[in-house]
């Protein structure tokens, strides 16, 4: 029962929003009552109550939030005792509106119930975003490099980490678990558990450790729900606990391993930019444009625009700052009576909306030849203006949402421009849904939660489990409780598919798909996963080469197949180190970067094939394919080789893919075999990186 009264106040910030809404209403109508003199006193009273009724709601389903949250009490309390105040107003209001809605003291209740509402709306922000979260963007320093040369770690790059992930739960108005990060006297001091970290042992550290537990582990952090940390970020932190936890001083950048790992962590580097003046930054707002900084390493900045008339003013504005903008969007904002050709000085724009924006020809060739990522959605564009612009070698992907409407047109659109072209989906293809839509149903398969996270789910191939026996399939239940129907092919569920009522066993391999299904909701989508059946899972096995961390989890042989998202966690990596002595340490010496296991062949089982899952993905994860796999009898302790493949090296351009290698058991009576996967030194010609070590990425190894 707590469980469940726990977690009604995690709406709490969803209900809130409604007293506001209705009261605001509310107030509107009041005044144009008092100014046409039209009665509307029923709407007046109703929107009253509904404001008071979802005020008290809100203000319950708050308390129970900050009972079982960790805040700060003395801004809690101020925050909950105004959202009371608030709520006896609206009622008070009600109370003389009811007796006589001619009363001279009406029009000052709604006012002072809005000065209330707004400063409790303030102090509400300020728990959940700190007490800051108002405040001008501060831009007062030059990015330091152009080149690196040196760093220092822990203000150049793990503050940074720790204040944009860490601290909105561990600061002065919310310190859960008693712990604060904002500062260097607070991590040090640590939380009611004691300290969060040993210097050279991350291992041991929790500021460490905790990032890597299961998403669904009580002490993961950050929480699930919020943004979480990348490999790299988690990498660096790793690093910075490892090289002494050091607060100060500079990491020299040379030509050794360590730096080469930074660098491998750190952005792409930028030019050096001055700082734009506090007077521009007022000036931008003053102006109806919303200011943020892209990062505390830079002065780049995001800019929207939020007001009805953009002409010169606004883009004389903007020229001003113009090597600072890096982001910009104009969506919804007429350009066709400006002079587009200034865009041309935003010379480090990387993002440009022009959504509804009344674009021509003439507005496009005068983009800036920096942009990355544009949005021209709902303009009148042609064909070959489209074709056109994301021919520039820089575009990575042009938004064109609602700008062509032949469909066959669409896809020979996005087939000529290399699928850097994104037509989507319009809205009006919804339009005959209703209601909600239900949450996309959460399937185990013996236990086990089918890819949780996102990425894997948008190609179902990838949502693959291995099994050798028989495999238990569940779908865990809703709140809501929907209906479930599946399918056991590659079609989509509807009304008319099986119901599903409980568990299902399956001791053959197929394809589950499952939908939620309910009255006055729309369907959910649809989940898909494939099961295959495999000979034998291997058990006795050993790993003459070990992984690189964070990539030596140790799950060669979990039955699960990763996605081609190389950070889900399911994927063993490898590369070559020069460093003999730490070769040394991982045992890989003569046999750096390759994969060599050792393990034992089931007796009877009749197995005539073993499959290896390798990723390629060289210009995102400098991941290659094997140069080789090979497999050897070592039953008699003798290294006999069976079978092998050669696979040929691939070239820069190559698409992000996932192999399935095969080797096939022509011996009977093997006991004991020895794997060994060969992969590519080197990075390809054209690479970034081109000649540095490229790393070698397996997920499973089975048997057929």
């Amino acid at each position: 029962m707590e469980e469940v009264v726990k977690y009604l106040g995690n709406f709490h910030p969803v209900v809130l929003h409604l007293p506001i809404g209705a009261f605001l209403f509310t107030l509107l109508l009041f005044s144009y009552q008092k100014f046409t003199k039209i009665s509307l006193t029923i709407p007046i009273r109703l929107g009253l109550v509904f404001s008071f009724i979802s005020a008290i709601v809100s203000s319950i389903l708050g308390f129970i939030l900050q009972y079982y949250g960790d805040y700060d009490d003395s801004l809690v309390n101020f925050h909950m005792w105004l959202a009371i105040a608030t709520t006896l107003l609206i009622g008070a209001i009600y109370y003389i509106h009811k007796k006589n809605e001619e009363n001279k003291y009406l029009a000052h209740s709604f006012v002072s119930a809005v000065i209330f509402m707004t400063v409790t709306g303030h102090y509400g922000g300020s728990i959940t975003h700190g007490k800051d979260y108002l405040k001008l963007p501060e831009i007062n320093q030059t990015v330091r490099f152009v080149t690196y040369d040196s760093i220092h770690l822990y203000d150049d790059v793990v503050s940074s980490i720790i204040d944009s992930k860490c601290v909105k739960c561990h600061n002065m108005s919310k310190s859960k678990g008693g712990l604060m990060l904002t500062n260097q006297q607070e991590i040090l001091k640590g939380g009611e558990n004691g300290k969060i970290f040993l210097a050279n042992n991350s291992s041991d550290s929790k500021l460490y450790t905790y990032l890597n537990l299961p998403l669904d582990d009580k002490m993961h952090m950050p929480p699930d729900g919020n943004s979480q940390l990348t490999e790299n970020e988690k990498n660096l932190i790793k690093m910075w606990i490892d090289g002494g936890a050091q607060f100060d001083g500079f990491t020299t950048i040379s030509d050794n391993e360590l730096s080469n790992q930074i660098l491998t962590y750190l952005p792409p580097l930028v030019a050096d930019v001055d700082p734009p003046s506090k007077k521009n930054l007022v000036n931008l707002m003053e102006n109806d444009f919303r200011v943020e900084r892209i990062s505390v390493e830079s002065n780049f900045i995001d800019l929207k625009y939020d007001g009805l008339n953009f002409g010169s003013k606004q883009l004389n504005l903007l020229s001003k700052v113009s090597e600072n903008i890096q982001r910009l969007d104009l969506s919804n904002v007429d350009i066709s009576d400006i002079n587009s050709s200034k865009f041309k000085k935003l010379k480090n724009l990387k993002y440009l909306n022009l959504t509804n924006s009344n674009l021509s020809s003439n507005d496009l060739n005068n983009l800036p030849e920096s942009i990355e990522i544009l949005i021209v959605s709902k303009n009148k564009i042609s064909p070959e203006d489209l074709l056109n612009i994301s021919s520039k070698p820089q575009i990575k992907k042009v938004f064109a949402y609602n700008t062509i409407k032949d469909n066959e047109l669409k896809k020979s659109l996005t087939d000529q421009s290399n699928n850097k072209l994104y037509f989507g989906i319009s809205l009006q293809d919804f339009s005959s849904l209703e209601g909600f839509p239900l949450e996309k149903p959460i399937v185990e398969a013996n236990g086990l939660e089918i890819n949780p996270n996102p990425i894997t789910d948008i190609n179902p191939k990838f949502n693959r489990i291995l099994f050798a026996d028989s495999i238990y399939i569940k779908v865990n239940r809703a709140i809501s409780e929907p209906t479930y129907r599946y399918t056991l092919n590659e079609s989509e569920p509807d009304s008319l598919s099986s119901e599903y009522v409980k568990p299902l066993v399956f001791t053959e391999s197929g394809n589950f798909n499952v939908k939620a299904f309910k009255n006055g909701y729309r369907n959910s989508v649809t989940k898909s996963f494939y099961f295959e059946k495999i000979k034998s899972n291997i058990d006795n096995y050993n790993l003459l080469t070990k992984a690189i961390d964070p990539y030596n989890n140790d799950i060669l042989f979990d039955g699960q197949l990763a996605s081609l998202d190389f950070r889900d966690g399911k994927w063993n990596g490898f590369i070559y180190e020069e460093n003999e002595e730490k070769a040394k340490q991982v045992g890989r010496v003569e046999n750096s970067g390759n994969l060599i296991v050792d393990f034992d062949l089931p007796v009877n089982k009749n197995i005539t094939e073993i499959a290896i899952s390798c990723m390629e993905s060289i210009n995102n994860g400098f991941i290659l394919l094997p140069e080789s796999i090979s497999l050897y009898d070592i039953s008699d302790g003798k290294e006999e080789l069976i079978n092998s493949v050669e696979i040929p090296k691939s070239t820069v351009d190559e698409a992000d893919s996932k192999r399935l290698f095969k080797l096939t058991l022509s011996q009977k009576n093997l006991k004991r075999v020895r794997l060994k996967i060969k992969s590519n030194r080197k990075l390809p010609k054209g690479h970034v990186a081109e000649g540095q070590p490229g790393w070698l990425f397996v997920d499973e190894i089975y048997l057929l």
